[in-house]
């Protein structure tokens, strides 16, 4: 039996590394959103039109969600997060835009930096999210929604800290960011940080009671979330230009897409809360569900200022549903039936960060020209409907009869020696030990 003052050291440990991947996530989502903020000082230095501007935005977007995917199961059976080192120094590429040349071989250049800060961005994700794998003795619920949370705050500061360098300073303001990355690298080492590894993420059981009750395919978590993952794009995307094309000030359409990530910050700690008694798929349908009239009432009050509280609404609710999905997703089934050599965790969560976010940026792409011709509300309005699709198809996968059966089946007495049988089973949950 493990002596009390050791147990309190391991949880002490696993929440420093966890803060600490929290930290990293912060600096490489800052660096995701640092180059769309300071655009038009990029497009006036460089002569950039405006499609090329926007051309170099898509690209660091997709490259940082798709590549997520061809990385995710690299390195299965690693322990050492090289790809999260790597990711933090390549995502801070950016930062070097005051260096190349005005003229001539700058705009290829501009856009190589794209690409290379995407990549950077790119293999971080999966990377950290194998890394808060291992940390067993806090709820994966909780340890996603740190780990998200990290990322979310990261993502909002990226505008803010890399607007004010740069007006003040000019593009060169953006060098001292520079020292971010290796700061981060020291921290990870120093905490120790380790993977998890394939062998690890199949023998090991759920952290929770309902994760084990709800091991869905995951092909079906994919089409759960990519819907609403639209509907968010669009929004995020569209909001400030629908608001300026309705008198606002600049400034309030950026204080609007803070209102919508501090509900994205405390979301979803309350959510998990809230899903550690009624579980993870039951509190993401419901949240997906509670976007629909959330965003329905802000754009029939958009002229408001008052409105800003449904995005905060909004983003409590959108952001906690997609966290909660990717918890289960670190305990999904196999996509092959008593298969061991289906989607690795690395993959999965590969699919489900930057597969999800990528197919919606697509989707998004293709609307632009719908909003061009009809005008950014009257695209708006129709995105209600990709949080319904969401929530219904999570009524769907609730409803299958098939769901119900393999509950039943793992509830049923397991062989004498097992591990549902050993020290850590309790009140016929299976367990691996965790301290909740």
């Amino acid at each position: 039996m493990p002596m009390p003052h050791l147990s309190n050291r391991v949880i002490r440990l696993e929440w420093a590394q966890l803060l600490v991947l929290s930290g990293t996530h912060f600096l490489v989502d800052m660096f995701a959103n640092m180059l769309p903020s300071i655009l038009p000082v990029v497009r006036e230095q460089f002569a950039l039109s405006l499609s090329m501007g926007v051309f170099i935005l898509v690209l660091l977007t997709l490259t940082s969600n798709f590549v997520q995917i061809l990385t995710g199961h690299t390195r299965a059976n690693k322990t050492v997060p090289m790809f999260l080192y790597l990711g933090l120094v390549l995502s801070a590429g950016i930062c070097l835009l005051s260096a190349l040349p005005r003229s001539g071989v700058g705009i290829p250049l501009v856009v190589l930096l794209g690409i290379i800060s995407g990549v950077g961005i790119a293999v971080a994700h999966p990377e950290g999210l194998k890394a808060i794998d291992p940390l067993r003795r806090i709820r994966p619920d909780i340890s996603t929604a740190v780990f998200m949370t990290g990322g979310f705050l990261g993502f909002a500061a990226g505008g803010v800290i890399s607007t004010h360098l740069v007006s003040r300073f000019g593009l060169a303001g953006l060098y001292p960011l520079i020292i971010c990355p290796f700061v981060g690298v020291l921290m990870v080492l120093l905490s120790k940080v380790r993977l998890s590894t394939a062998q690890e993420e199949y023998s090991g059981q759920a952290d929770s009671a309902t994760a084990v009750g709800t091991k869905l395919p995951f092909w079906q978590l994919m089409v759960m979330a990519v819907p609403a993952a639209v509907s968010t794009t669009v929004v995020l995307a569209l909001l400030p230009t629908n608001l300026n094309e309705l008198g606002f000030k600049l400034t309030f359409g950026g204080f609007s897409a803070t209102m919508f990530g501090l509900g994205a910050t405390v979301g979803p700690f309350v959510w998990a809360a809230i899903a550690q008694k009624k579980g993870e798929l039951p509190c993401s349908i419901l949240a997906f569900l509670l976007c629909v009239p959330l965003l329905a009432v802000y754009l029939l009050m958009t002229s408001s200022t008052t409105a800003v509280w449904m995005l905060f609404g909004l983003g409590f609710c959108s952001m906690s549903a997609y966290i909660l999905i990717i918890t289960i997703a670190r305990h999904t089934s196999l996509p092959r039936a008593g298969s061991r050599g289906g989607l690795s965790l690395g993959r999965r969560m590969g699919f489900i960060v930057g597969g999800t976010w990528g197919l919606a940026n697509l989707i998004f792409l293709a609307l632009i020209p719908v909003a061009q011709h009809y005008g950014t509300h009257f695209v708006l309005k129709f995105m209600p409907l990709g949080y319904l699709f969401s929530g219904a198809f999570g009524l769907y996968i609730m409803s299958r009869p098939e769901r119900g059966r393999r509950t039943r089946n793992r509830q049923q007495p397991h062989p004498v020696g097992s591990p549902e049988n050993g020290p850590h089973a309790a009140n016929g949950k299976i367990s691996n030990g965790t301290q909740t």
